[in-house]
């Protein structure tokens, strides 16, 4: 049902995948209900244990979602504020005297597939080097992941919260958890991943899936942070074998993290989208 709902809809916003709502159930729960022909999705987000309504799946205008969604509102307790509205929903919104504001911390990055296939020109030569001097220093070889692939990949993502005592960071506890419940139910859920040996061991994986028509949104990647030029591989090599077909690539958000903006922002995204929130009350 969300599938066929989010592929009448072609999202943008990267949390708009049924793999996403199901893979972080654990730490950030989701409830679903209908309005009509209309799905309502209600989330509490782990970075702060807010409700969150995320923006409604269907036909119906959003404008007389909200207003039936008031109505019940009346009668039992107030609506949470509405996250991953586009710019335009938000100043759809925003007319109607609805307070909406941005999240940078949310905002996705998109990339052109075929420059982080490519990596063409001077501003990436520093992203070819390092994916030089790994194949200089390594033998590698990339593959498909497939189910004979998949404890391989899950003993790499054990040690590598090994070396980030995941444990005892909620957020990365939380990507761990979901990364187990992805690779459990990786064929139902229908994604598709690649994985890089390194001498003739399992070291880095990438996991995506469609977002729409014309964009890939990558769930996670993961690569031994030991062999230097890794990620930059794996990331280029996945892009080259398994992205063709799409124009763009969703590599998510930052969360405001600045280690993590500043690596996104050294891939030059062709463009950000822009995620607001909306307070209903």
């Amino acid at each position: 049902m969300v599938d066929a709902l989010l592929k009448e809809m072609q999202p943008e916003v990267s949390e708009l995948t049924f793999t996403n709502l199901f893979v972080w159930r654990e730490s950030e729960p989701a409830q679903l209900s209908r309005l009509d022909e209309t799905v309502l999705i209600q989330r509490r987000r782990q970075r702060d244990g807010r409700l969150r309504l995320m923006p409604p799946l269907g036909k119906q205008p959003l404008l007389d979602v909200l207003e039936a969604l008031k109505d019940a509102a009346r009668e039992h307790q107030p609506l949470p504020p509405l996250y991953g509205l586009t710019g335009a929903q938000a100043l759809e919104l925003s007319s109607r005297g609805v307070r909406a504001e941005s999240s940078r911390d949310d905002w996705d990055y998109v990339y052109l597939t075929g420059e982080l296939a490519d990596l063409p020109g001077d501003r990436y030569h520093p992203k070819r080097n390092l994916i030089a001097q790994c194949l200089s220093r390594h033998e590698c070889e990339y593959v498909r992941v497939k189910p004979s692939v998949i404890a391989e990949c899950l003993q790499l993502q054990a040690e590598w919260c090994s070396l980030r005592n995941c444990d005892l960071v909620p957020g990365l506890a939380a990507e761990n958890r979901a990364i187990k419940q992805l690779f459990k139910h990786y064929e139902a859920l229908g994604v598709f991943g690649g994985a890089i040996y390194v001498d003739g061991r399992l070291q880095a994986f990438t996991v995506a899936e469609p977002l729409n028509d014309e964009t890939a949104v990558i769930h996670f990647e993961k690569a031994n942070p030991e062999i230097k030029g890794l990620y930059q591989l794996i990331n280029q090599r996945f892009c080259q074998r398994a992205l063709r077909g799409f124009r763009f690539v969703n590599r998510e958000q930052d969360l405001g993290v600045p280690a993590l903006r500043k690596a996104k922002l050294g891939y030059y995204p062709h463009h950000m989208v822009e995620k607001h929130i909306a307070y209903l009350a």
